[in-house]
């Protein structure tokens, strides 16, 4: 396995991981073309040999915080550490940037997802009350979930 930042040849690959990951509200090929292209937006993307394991995306909100936009991993590869590899390399990148606190959005009732960021010492700081625009498990609220940075 091996880690890259994002180039243009890879959104083909980041677009159909975005498909298989998401079963509600996957970013379309322009968002995450927008996404990945923001303005002193960061990122990862984990390849096992040609295919793309996951990624992950942040953007700096202010001079001491960062947030991540989104990050993905590969169902098929759920549980072989390829999210930690992922948080890991992406809050390094986010100090060696000079980032103090991280910063995400998670859906309220994605318990998969919370006990993974809880277990990497994220904490939830806010509920999001309609946050999303289209409903998961009879919600559209969401978490921010926050962690301070080494």
């Amino acid at each position: 396995m091996h880690l890259k930042k994002f180039s243009p040849e890879d959104i083909v690959d980041v677009e159909e991981l975005e498909k298989r990951s998401f079963e509600v509200g996957p970013y379309s090929r322009e968002e995450l073309v927008d996404l990945f292209n923001f303005p002193g937006a960061f990122n990862l993307l984990l390849y096992d040999g040609n295919r793309l394991a996951g990624y992950v995306v942040a953007v700096g909100l202010d001079e001491a915080s960062a947030n991540i936009e989104s990050i993905a991993v590969d169902p098929d590869l759920h549980g072989k550490g390829i999210g930690s590899v992922l948080l890991k390399g992406i809050e390094e990148e986010m100090v060696a940037r000079g980032y103090r606190v991280c910063v995400l959005e998670v859906r309220e009732k994605n318990d998969q997802a919370i006990g993974f960021y809880n277990k990497h010492g994220y904490r939830a700081s806010e509920v999001l009350e309609n946050f999303y625009s289209l409903n998961f498990k009879g919600s559209r609220h969401g978490l921010r979930l926050m962690k301070k940075l080494a």
